[in-house]
């Protein structure tokens, strides 16, 4: 917790000559700084509005990619037969909103797996899934390929979280392209609208694991905390790879992943946190925390939306291997016609050389 003592003149001393709190003394909890952040005016939305996000996205993409592939139509009218502007029209299709993120959710999947290759600290690996999933809440997939940006995600995600490597030896690591990788920073960073700092559930996790010590103090086992808390940290940025991270704050998918790490600890630390030892009964003693302007939190409340939380978390981001290569050939074929046409004439070439019958020498 933080407090936040404003107008600190004349403050009102106790009997015991200890200075008292002021008439605006008010403690933020690490929630309250989060709503005051950046990452929640520009990151935080309903599900409804997540999806409106997408879907505009999406359409303004896909009116693009039509748009172009009309010209390229229009541009070779006396060159094209019927069957190949059949084939334009049928295979280089633009992907919906649904599809772009499944190829969202795969890229993020390998961002994270070159990021910890790299043996990148916890926290620039989940920066580096931040960025890139907010980066195609910006952009389409169709207009910029996510294995473009999957480099400079994390090179960028190394600069804020102040680890320093520089260019040439990042690219050495990951045998990148140095132009690529510089190529989309800035328009990364347009993107993230320059706003850099996340908060991501690590930190509340390392609060949590401390108060349920305190708490639960004689009744947990230390060294089964500590298991629990590599696995939470584990499971935390699997979180990241999921919308979890824009409906729920921070300490919300902590607790969540607690829950689903151990639901029988969490829920007696929250039920002892809130509601003391007996949780069917109020006292004089929680008006008098409400009096002094302590936080007040609805265990019900609370206990709906972290399992709301664990829901969605649990819920899998995976994508089929066929059914990626589908998308993905798709939107190559969307974005390279020409390619698709070379790709028919060489199988139709190929076809017809299958068809003719090889001639056996006359044997005497």
């Amino acid at each position: 917790m933080t407090t936040v003592q404003a107008n600190a003149v004349n403050i009102p001393s106790s009997k015991k000559g200890i200075p008292g709190k002021p008439p605006n003394y008010k403690r933020l909890s690490d929630d309250d700084l989060f709503r005051h952040s950046s990452q929640y005016r520009f990151w935080s939305f309903t599900p409804e509005q997540l999806e409106q996000r997408r879907t505009e996205v999406n359409a303004q993409a896909v009116q693009s990619i039509e748009q172009d592939l009309r010209n390229f139509i229009d541009a070779r009218s006396t060159e094209l037969n019927e069957e190949e502007i059949r084939t334009i029209e049928n295979r280089a299709v633009p992907v919906n909103m649904e599809e772009e993120l499944k190829l969202v959710n795969l890229y993020a999947k390998k961002v994270q797996t070159i990021a910890q290759r790299l043996n990148l600290p916890t926290e620039i690996v989940a920066t580096s899934i931040t960025f890139f999933r907010r980066f195609y809440l910006e952009n389409s997939v169709m207009k910029i390929e996510p294995k473009a940006i999957v480099l400079t995600t994390i090179f960028l995600a190394c600069k804020s979280e102040n680890y320093f490597i520089g260019i040439d030896s990042f690219c050495e690591k990951t045998r990148g392209d140095k132009e690529q990788v510089l190529k989309y920073e800035f328009p990364l960073l347009e993107s993230l609208k320059f706003s850099l700092l996340s908060h991501h559930p690590y930190r509340p996790l390392h609060g949590f694991f401390l108060d349920i010590q305190a708490v639960l103090h004689g009744k947990v086992d230390l060294s089964y905390m500590g298991h629990i808390y590599d696995r939470c940290k584990k499971r935390i940025t699997d979180a990241l790879l999921t919308d979890a991270v824009y409906f729920y704050s921070p300490p919300q998918v902590t607790l969540a992943v607690l829950m689903l790490e151990d639901e029988a600890l969490t829920t007696r630390y929250l039920e002892l946190k809130f509601h003391g030892n007996d949780t069917n009964q109020g006292n004089a003693e929680d008006e008098a925390s409400r009096g002094n302007g302590n936080v007040t939190i609805q265990l019900d409340k609370l206990m709906k939306i972290v399992t709301n939380c664990s829901k969605l978390i649990e819920k899998p981001t995976t994508v089929p291997v066929e059914e990626a290569k589908s998308i993905a050939a798709r939107l190559y074929f969307c974005q390279n016609p020409d390619d698709l046409l070379k790709k028919m004439k060489k199988r139709k070439a190929d076809e017809q050389d299958s068809s003719v019958p090889v001639k056996k020498p006359k044997t005497e």
